[in-house]
């Protein structure tokens, strides 16, 4: 897996972060992990915004896992640390053969 920060060094906050989404992809069997990137950025109000570009395998309801990730990265972020999820952008790059 890809992963991307708009920051210089990687902070212990924006490493966790990473790391929950990183989890949320996983859990997903419907998802090629090697070829995803997340893309985290941190407001000062503990806000966060994250952009999930994914590879999906063929077959998959696209729409239904979409929304499901978005739910389930925003519940865990926000259940693991005092952030609180702005925007979980997920972005299908392409399919899997």
């Amino acid at each position: 897996m890809k992963t991307i920060v708009r920051f210089r060094k990687l902070s212990a906050t924006q490493a966790t972060l990473l790391t929950i989404v990183m989890m949320c992809l996983k859990d997903l069997n419907d998802i090629v992990i090697d070829d995803c990137e997340v893309h985290v950025t941190i407001e000062e109000d503990c806000l966060c915004t994250v952009t999930a570009l994914i590879v999906i395998k063929r077959g998959v309801p696209i729409i239904s896992l979409c929304e499901q990730l978005q739910k389930h990265i925003t519940e865990e972020i926000e259940a693991m640390t005092p952030f609180t999820v702005d925007k979980v952008h997920v972005v299908v790059k392409h399919l899997a053969m």
